[in-house]
Formats: C-alpha cells, structure tokens, sequence
C-alpha cells in the first residue's frame, strides 16, 4: 500500500499545502522558459539524492528563485503572479528542507562560505532591506580574497557579526507583528497555551534566517580560531570574585548598591552605563567597544569587564547564579574560573579622586575666543585644545573654537525672570532619591524652559564671527543647544557617577565649547598606551565610518582596531569594522566641558551631553567599496597617520592622552584630548 498513500499525502499537499514543490512546479510549469525548466527538474530529479553536493542543489535553487524573483517584478497579470509566488515559496521552503537535511553532515570550510552567500541571496527576496543588502554585498565581495586566511578570517568574521545582528532585528521583527495576533487567536480559539508562545518561534524556523543562523554557528568558530581569536574579549583586565547574578540588561541595575561582591552577567550592554557599587565583574555576549564609555570607566576602577562569544559557556556560567565564583585572565588572554573556596571578602573602595574645589568664579562675560582660554574659566577640553596652538606639524589641525566660562549658568539661574525656575528646581533637588529617574527627567526639563539675558546672544555672535565660526540664525536652536548641555549635569549616569564617587552636585560647574563640526569621512579615538597591556610602548586606537559617536556611544558593531608600537612603522589589525549605523553631519556642536571631566582617576568623559545644533544624520554603513576596508596602502597610511598624532599629543602633554579626532578630505583633525584614565599615574 506504500505506492497508494504516497499518492494520498501528495493529494493532501496539493490541497492543503501552498508551498508544496511538486504542485507549485505543475501549476506554474506554462510561465517557465528553457532555463527554469531545466534548473526546476534538477531539482526535483535530485530532491531526494544524498549524493549530490548540497551546495549544487542549494546554488540552482537560488537561480531559479533568482529568475522567478526577475519575472514577479515584471508580471501584471494576477494570476500569473500568483502562481509565480507559490513556487517562489515552495523553492524557499525546499532550500530550508535541504540544508536542514545536510547541515550535520562534514561540509567544508569553502562550501560553508559558498551556502551562507547564497542563502543570504535567498533571504532577501523575501525580507529585502538595507541591512541585509550590505552583508551580501561585502560577503560577494570577500570571494576574491584568497580563503581563510587571518586577514580573511577576521574580515568574514566582521561580515557575520553584522549579519547575526540582522538576523536578531528581523526575528524581533516577526514578533512584534505576529505574537500579538498569536495571543489574541489563539485564546480566542482555546488553544493549549504552549502552542501560542512557540507561535512566532515556529514561524521564524520555516524562514530561511533559521538556516542563515545555523550556518553562521557552524562557519563561526573556524573564523575565530583562524582569525586568532579567543572565546573571550578582555574590556578591563582584572580579578574578580563574587556572587553570580544574571541581568537582562546592564542598564536594569544602574544606581543599585550590592551589599556583597557581585559578578554580573548582563545580556546587553548600552556602553554608557555607571558599573554599580558592589560589583566586582561584568560578564556579557554583546560586544562592547573597547573606547565606550562604560569600559573606560571599569577600567579605571579596575574592574573585570568581559565579552564571551562561547554561548555554552555563557550558558554554564548562568547554571551557576548564586555561586561564589573566582575569575582571573590567564596569560593567552581567555578567562578561567573556579568555584570560590573562601568566602569572598567585601571589595575594596572605587579609586579614590584627587579633587580640590575650586572657587566659584565671577561672571565676567558671555564668550571667550580660545586664545583667552585658561584654568579657572573653561574645563580640560577647551585648555587642552589650548594648549596644542603651535605645537603640532600642519598636517594637523584643531577646529575652530569659542566658549561660553564657567558662571554663564549661575548668572542666567539667577535672573528674575527666572526666578520661579530657580525655586522650582532647588524643590527638586533634595528629592531625587524618592523617584531618582522621574525626578532627574523633571529637573533636565525645568532647565531648559530657562530665559536668555539680554546681551548673550549678540556677544556670543559676535565672537563667533571673529573666530571665523558660522552663526546658526536661529538663536533658539542656540540657546536650546546650550541649555541642553547645562542640564546634562542631571542625566543619571552623571548623577550616579558623583555619587558613587562622592563629588558634591553643587561643586560642578558647567562651560559649554562651541564649535564646527568637522565633515569627517572617519573618526578615530586613541589611547597612547594600550589599556589591555598598559604597555607604554605601545598605543591602541579605533576607527569608524562618520562622526566619533557611534564609537564612544558604543553604537552596536566593532570599529576598525589596531595596535602599534610606538617606534614600529607597521600596525597590527585586530577587527575590521561591523558597526551597521554611521552618523554624517555639519553645523555647530555644543560641548560640554565641566570642571570634574579630567579629575585624576575619573572616567568622566561622556557623563556630560555634546549637542549638535543640526542633527546628524543616520545612514546605514556600507563597506563593500570603502577605501579603508578594501585598500590596504590607504588603511595603512591612515593607521600611522594616527600612530603619531597618538605620539605628538603625548609628547605635547608629557603624559597619556585619550584622544579622539577626525580624518577629512585628507586632512586630519583633533577634536579633543585628555590624559588617559587610570594610566597617568602609572
């Protein structure tokens, strides 16, 4: 009876199935020219044929699905397009069938290359976006590159990191469109409760981004190991002992105080957050770059800061909430860990501040061009722009700059007219702790309803002609931008990091620096000597597509990073850039440049907000025609470019520097600098 219910569950397809192959070849087979029909009885000839290599299989689906797809942008006729997009599927369908089938069985490095290109050419046609397009068109690109090299390996590694976020979004994707629906349908329909949670799931695993992830799991591993790298990424080195806790989010626990030394491990990091008090580690699987805030300030209090691209470790790892664990680096750079036999002891106070208050200066005017720039009146960003006039080659340049001094703040604060703002907010303050977010929410919108003297807005326009500045014409854009950088001494992570540190709120003073900014084609941020090593011969340094803030804002994906010793002409790559969003912008941008940013021993940089007075615009990034990723003399050129502006501005200063800069129609640009924190000491 074989024979008889084959032909059964072949009428029951036919009926009930849409995507069936066979029903879908015949009900189409009068729109196929020679091409689509041979391709199309390949497949069905080989449907069932292990000999076969997937990767032929798997190839002609995606030309025939490549020609389908070419005819449904040309059909008008209904019909037609129906009958088209029923095979569209059905092949869709198949090639997920195939690849599950034989995605056990010993595919070669090559051929998991070839599939993950191709099905990623599958995918599109059915989920079309930017994202997705951008992957494709620099995996395609990669072909040309001799195979699985370290060069090639760390690139193809880059393209997947990008790829996997995709994946993420688009399952994200399906569930806010579909599990809402799901939940509503399927009680209606009294259905058992575990068939509505896997709803989406199951969705999500009939689409070819189940097998593009699958793919990537398998080709994952092989690229890290020969691109050289670890299961583990150091952020800040370190030892930790503590009681394991596991977080969604690093962000969820901001402001909480662990009584006990705590190792968190947390499924997302923003890349701003303040590591709480208590915490002695943070362990996550989201990179995090290495220059984000929240990683210069773990390293400056000598936390354990980790990423752990091992999921069944990580897995292992979460098994054991509650343990006492001890963590440690050893000396290939991959942490090891052991249950703790003594009970550990309560962590030891955050790095304690060299801070002196200073006296609260008299307001004595309303801008001051950067020649007048001094201790006393502006922050560490406008005297150490200051101190570099005259003391670089010309091939570096500084933007132009003015700044509204110290006092501008208390001395609007205390206008009559904004008397009723002034008691409101000083009600406010003392209260934070009831409602800490709401509370701080309520004091940053207070500020910024606060009224303009009289005199500031032609004082400040006209310093900033003589400076050569352009002036923005609409002066409550201006003003805006200003008190937006004031009220940045409330957002939490400012708050939370005086607090933890002991720096009394009312002792911040707040000068805003103004300047152009620069249309940078790149923008980098270097460390004068390395974080990871604190090896003082030699400097480490990132580079992203566009404006710097998707690199200090720890946008997700890897910059382009490199190692240099200082006295060597050739730089060593660690990662080639996966960030997805670069931001291109122009105008004027508001800094701002508190009194408590570059105190020794404090990660203060990033707590305060930089204002753009135009808003940059967000474009996704594509690298598969970029100089920088493809050639290697200008990738070069451009590392020891900012190899030595990393050595000059440490010579300038005679200590480390954190510096972040800019590269522009084959000019370089310093935007900023400090001293390196938690290095300068050493």
């Amino acid at each position: 009876m074989i024979h008889d219910f084959e032909n059964y569950l072949k009428t029951l397809k036919s009926i009930h199935s849409g995507t069936d192959l066979e029903s879908a070849i015949n009900a189409a087979r009068y729109l196929f020219d020679d091409e689509l029909s041979d391709l199309l009885s390949f497949i069905w000839q080989h449907r069932d044929d292990n000999k076969i290599l997937v990767k032929d299989l798997v190839e002609s689906i995606t030309v025939a699905r490549r020609i389908v797809n070419k005819c449904l942008n040309i059909y008008k006729d209904n019909s037609k397009i129906r009958d088209m997009l029923y095979l569209d599927l059905a092949l869709e369908e198949f090639l997920r069938i195939i690849i599950e089938r034989n995605i056990h069985k010993k595919i070669n490095w090559d051929q998991l290359f070839e599939l993950i290109g191709m099905v990623l050419e599958n995918f599109r046609y059915s989920y079309d976006n930017n994202e997705f397009l951008e992957c494709f068109r620099e995996w395609k690109r990669l072909k040309g590159m001799p195979s699985f090299t370290q060069d090639f390996s760390l690139h193809a590694k880059a393209v997947l990191d990008r790829l996997s976020r995709a994946i993420g979004a688009f399952v994200d994707h399906c569930y806010q469109m579909l599990q809402h629906k799901a939940e509503f349908l399927g009680k209606a329909f009294h259905a058992n409760s575990w068939t509505i949670t896997l709803f989406t799931e199951e969705v999500v695993r009939g689409r070819p981004a189940f097998v593009l992830s699958m793919l990537i799991h398998h080709l994952d591993p092989i690229l890290r190991k020969n691109a050289r790298l670890g299961d583990w990424q150091v952020i800040s080195p370190g030892h930790a002992v503590g009681r394991l806790e596991v977080v969604d989010t690093l962000r969820s626990i901001q402001g909480k105080i662990f009584g006990s030394p705590t190792v968190i491990i947390a499924d997302k990091v923003k890349g701003d957050e303040e590591p709480p008090e208590g915490v002695t580690a943070v362990i996550s699987p989201d990179p995090v770059d290495l220059v984000s805030h929240v990683a210069v300030r773990a390293r400056n209090v000598h936390l354990l800061f980790v990423t752990c691209y091992d999921k069944v470790c990580l897995d292992r790892l979460k098994s054991l909430k509650g343990h006492v664990l001890d963590f440690a680096v050893n000396a290939s750079g991959d942490v090891v860990f052991e249950e703790a036999i003594k009970k550990a002891k309560i962590p030891l106070p955050r790095v304690k501040l060299v801070y002196t208050k200073i006296a609260r200066p008299q307001f004595t005017t309303y801008a001051l061009f950067s020649r007048d720039f001094r201790q006393g009146l502006v922050g560490g960003k406008s005297n150490n722009l200051k101190h570099l006039e005259g003391k670089l080659p010309d091939w570096i340049h500084l933007p132009l700059s003015v700044a509204l001094p110290f006092g501008i703040f208390e001395e609007v604060f205390n206008l009559e007219r904004n008397r009723e703002i002034a008691e409101r907010y000083q009600e406010l303050i003392p209260g934070i702790e009831k409602n800490r977010t709401k509370r701080l929410d309520e004091i940053r919108k207070i500020l910024l309803l606060l009224e303009c003297p009289d005199d500031l807005a032609s004082v400040l326009r006209r310093v900033m002609k003589d400076a050569g500045l352009r002036w923005h014409e609409k002066w409550d854009d201006t003003w805006l931008c200003i008190k937006r950088v004031w009220a940045s001494k409330w957002n939490e992570r400012a708050y939370l990091s005086r607090k933890a540190r002991g720096i009394p709120h009312e002792d911040i003073l707040m000068a805003v620096l103004i300047q152009q900014v620069v249309d940078a084609e790149y923008a980098f941020v270097i460390h004068t000597v390395n974080p990871f090593t604190r090896d003082s011969n030699e400097l480490y340094a990132e580079v992203v597509l566009g404006l710097g803030e998707t690199l200090v804002g720890n946008y997700p994906g890897r910059a382009l990073s490199f190692i240099s010793k200082k006295k060597a002409y050739k730089s060593s790559l660690l990662a080639y850039p996966s960030k997805s969003i670069g931001l291109f912008g122009k105008g004027l941008i508001f800094r701002s440049d508190s009194n408590a940013e570059d105190l020794p021993g404090y990660a203060g940089a990033g707590l305060y907000d930089s204002v753009m007075i135009e808003h940059p615009k967000e474009v996704t990034l594509s690298y598969a025609e970029d100089p920088l990723i493809w050639n290697a003399d200008f990738r070069m050129e451009l590392m020891n470019s900012i190899k030595k502006i990393g050595i000059m501005l440490e010579k300038a200063f005679g200590f480390p520097q954190d510096i972040e800069g800019v590269y522009s129609k084959g000019r370089y640009y310093v935007v900023q600098t400090r001293p390196q924190v938690g290095i300068e000491n050493e």
